[in-house]
């Protein structure tokens, strides 16, 4: 008799563990206005991102369950509220060695040697399906908000169309130069100042190995 209400016990337990473990982890809808929680936190949508917020000062891009893309951009300065303000992604002149790979298993250490003491510290998680349901994401979100300072921010998007340009050149190994892509300009804006000028019967370099 002990020893069954004992095992009765053990798999109450079970049952427990693995249905917190499913509430901890459900899926994340970027386009939805609200969200259930996550490791103990109400995760709320964003306002619109002005332009040249877009990439913050660190950028995680989810490429797998286990892997994601991260880039970093400088320091930003003082944010104002400007309901008005222009969200079009500004164009970043991202590049596909921009992009490092980096995996889950360590993940913490990684922030934690990156994470910066000095500025406020801008993070996006940015995904290419409106549906987040990896690993990665979990353990990234977890981690961020144990470093999280004051001013500092965590946001999740969806990935802009400079980001999945240069992506889709990365995986497949391709030379990348932006003034060989027709933009959306709907989707993306450059600064007035910068032409993309062709100079012809230019010689490309030689494609890098971008893996």
């Amino acid at each position: 008799m002990t020893r069954i209400l004992l095992l009765s016990m053990i798999l109450l337990f079970l049952n427990c563990s693995k249905k917190q473990e499913i509430e901890k982890n459900t899926p994340y809808i970027i386009s939805q206005k609200t969200h259930k929680v996550i490791y103990g936190d109400t995760i709320l949508s964003p306002p619109p991102i002005p332009g040249w917020l877009v990439y913050g000062t660190d950028t995680f891009i989810i490429n797998s369950d286990s892997t994601a893309y991260y880039f970093q951009n400088k320091e930003i300065g003082f944010i104002c509220g400007t309901p008005n303000a222009d969200t079009i992604p500004y164009f970043s002149n991202l590049q596909s060695r921009d992009l490092i790979v980096i995996s889950n298993k360590n993940i913490y250490d990684f922030i934690k040697l990156n994470y910066s003491n000095d500025f406020r510290n801008a993070t996006f998680i940015a995904s290419q399906s409106d549906t987040i349901n990896s690993k990665f994401f979990f353990d990234l979100y977890k981690s961020l908000k144990k470093f999280e300072r004051d001013r500092d921010f965590v946001c999740i998007r969806r990935t802009t169309q400079e980001e999945d340009t240069v992506i889709y050149y990365k995986r497949n190994n391709k030379y990348y130069n932006s003034t060989d892509i027709k933009w959306d300009k709907t989707r993306i804006k450059f600064p007035e100042h910068l032409e993309f000028v062709k100079e012809k019967n230019k010689t490309k370099p030689q494609r890098e190995n971008l893996n």
